[in-house]
């Protein structure tokens, strides 16, 4: 099954910390025990005046080292296996960011809500099921076989007898309980999903519900699926309250079988009287240490929903071509797209037959009307989405195959580039870690922000506050873009990255763009024929084709329709003209 392959892999990798666990979890319930029994013996000795103190002296330091010694050994298995899972989960956090980056990036489908579910309740549930389930699990069957045993030296008819008890709190009640919960748990799980994707639906439209007047219904469809999840909880605390009775019975039923062994022990002279409640209070904790096996198998539905998740996403990654190394140079890039076709969910196409050519230097504007298909354009270069028919090439590589390296050649100013609540040198050093100091400064001066930036108190310690706060809408563009040049690929990508900026902001910050990126090549979006001039060609889309291309000077002369659209996005140079 593929879900062993988000267990097994990280069971082999820590098995000497998960025996460790283990061995830790024995002494624990061995300390506890072996307290219960020594602590029987002293009272009963003590109950009967022992005329020398000698004799319960050794009791009483064994109590004592017992003690202390399960309170040590509790702690150490904590510290092993908090150290295990949080080893664990570094790598499962990886493995899985690397699943989900790709496919929240392109997919349709996949809403914002469903991603947090997978980050945040299935890593929690991959999580639980090392902690909640496997150790104490196996630990309680471990320790299941070596109480056996060790009944079975004083007595094997006896030792049968406990094992049925044992057997029915380590296997069967915990099957059952299985059976009983997996319906109630896949539906708790689907309903606690459809919460996170409402909740972060609202929360991300929130200024629309308030001016919509549509607060209270938010609110009572919130309430209606809360409550869902409410008696989804309330049908499983039952289960556990009835569950946990059946088992303290069964635990009662062997502390009267052990008083009976005992007892009987003590009748045919094989042990003494002061030993029977030794025996009768070992049970209470070996029964604390086999009593949660229900709970922790009974919790595998909720695990298994994450895991057919994460499995399906890895199996939906394993469909896609498989990435191979990219050995090409470094500084230049040539991007071919030949005769493509691409289209969402077997929708119809939104790229239609579209060849294309982006050479070392050259600057194209692709231009379009929303829904033209640009922003898919920009994906198939980044190899983000691989084209249904046709090539994307860059320097002879198929550009879905290198899309783990393809930061190494491409980067991508856009419209709203995410900064993030930290300093302003952190945000830039996120295109380069390496970076020096001077080269952070050379790339601001190049945006002309470093006038700015180091006249603040904290200089480039400055917080950019959230999503960048801190700074105008310009500023934050210029940081953007000082962060594309510290990445320094051959090839930016600008996907209409002046979009709600007033028109002389604009005009300075592509000039700035323009300035600074002098010899690299430009594919840039844009639905603004300002700038045009300096393109080396333009493409107009039309419904994933293309309508019409050119240079500036070309479309003015021979299409009527370019100038129209010159003269309605830049009517101040007619007028001056």
């Amino acid at each position: 099954m593929k879900h062993r392959d988000w267990i097994m892999p990280y069971i082999k990798r820590y098995k000497y910390r998960m025996l460790t666990i283990m061995l830790l979890s024995m002494l624990t319930a061995g300390s506890a025990a072996a307290l219960m029994f020594t602590s029987g013996f002293l009272i009963s000795k003590s109950s009967l005046r022992p005329e020398n103190i000698l004799l319960v002296y050794v009791p009483i330091v064994l109590v004592r080292a017992f003690g202390l010694g399960r309170s040590v050994f509790r702690y150490s298995e904590r510290l092993v296996s908090h150290d295990f899972i949080l080893r664990v989960l570094a790598k499962m956090r990886t493995r899985l960011y690397h699943l989900v980056e790709p496919k929240a990036a392109t997919s349709k489908s996949m809403k914002t809500g469903e991603v947090l579910g997978i980050l945040s309740e299935d890593i929690e549930s991959l999580q639980d099921l090392y902690l909640r389930t496997i150790l104490p699990t196996a630990s309680a069957v471990l320790l299941y076989v070596i109480s056996i045993c060790s009944l079975g030296y004083f007595s094997i008819g006896f030792a049968l007898l406990m094992a049925i008890y044992f057997f029915v709190l380590v296997v069967v009640m915990p099957i059952f309980s299985l059976l009983h919960m997996r319906a109630v748990n896949q539906a708790y799980k689907k309903d606690k999903d459809q919460l996170y994707q409402y909740v972060t639906d609202g929360f991300l439209g929130i200024h629309d519900w308030l001016l919509s007047g549509q607060k209270k219904h938010f609110f009572s469809r919130f309430l209606t699926q809360q409550q869902t999840q409410d008696t989804a909880d309330r049908r499983s605390k039952n289960w556990a309250y009835y569950r946990e009775f059946i088992g303290q019975v069964i635990v009662a039923a062997m502390l009267v079988t052990m008083l009976v062994f005992g007892a009987t022990l003590f009748a045919d002279g094989r042990i003494a009287g002061v030993w029977i409640a030794a025996f009768v209070l070992v049970i209470i904790p070996l029964s604390e240490a086999i009593l949660p096996v229900s709970n922790a198998v009974e919790k595998y539905p909720r695990y298994e929903e994450s895991l057919n998740r994460v499995t399906k996403l890895e199996e939906d990654a394993e469909k896609k071509l498989e990435s191979i190394p990219y050995e090409g140079p470094l500084d230049t890039a040539a991007l071919t797209m030949k005769q493509v076709n691409f289209g969402y969910d077997e929708q119809e196409n939104v790229i239609k037959d579209l060849s294309l050519e982006l050479t070392q230097g050259k600057k194209i504007a692709v231009i379009g009307k929303s829904g033209a298909g640009k922003s898919t354009l920009l994906k198939l270069f980044q190899g983000m989405l691989k084209p249904d028919d046709g090539s994307v090439r860059i320097n002879g590589y198929d550009a879905a195959s290198i899309r783990p390296d393809m930061t190494k050649l491409v980067s991508v100013l856009n419209q709203n580039p995410y900064l993030f609540y930290t300093s302003v040198a952190n945000n830039l050093l996120l295109a380069n870690e390496s970076a020096s100091e001077a080269q952070v400064k050379a790339v601001m001066k190049q945006v002309k922000l470093h006038d700015l930036v180091a006249s603040q108190p904290e200089g480039y310690q400055t917080s950019m506050q959230e999503t960048g706060q801190r700074f105008s809408g310009g500023e934050r563009q210029r940081i953007a873009l000082a962060r594309v040049l510290l990445q320094d690929t051959p090839i930016v990508m600008l996907d209409e990255p002046t979009v709600g900026l007033d028109p002389i902001t604009e005009r300075d910050l592509l000039h700035t763009i323009f300035d600074s990126l002098a010899g690299k090549s430009l594919l840039w979006v844009t639905h603004h024929l300002v700038g045009m001039e300096k393109m080396d060609e333009i493409i107009f889309l039309e419904e994933g084709k293309i309508k019409m291309r050119g240079t500036h000077a070309q479309l003015l002369q021979e299409s009527l329709h370019y100038n129209k659209l010159y003269e309605l996005d830049r009517p101040a140079v007619f007028q001056t003209s």
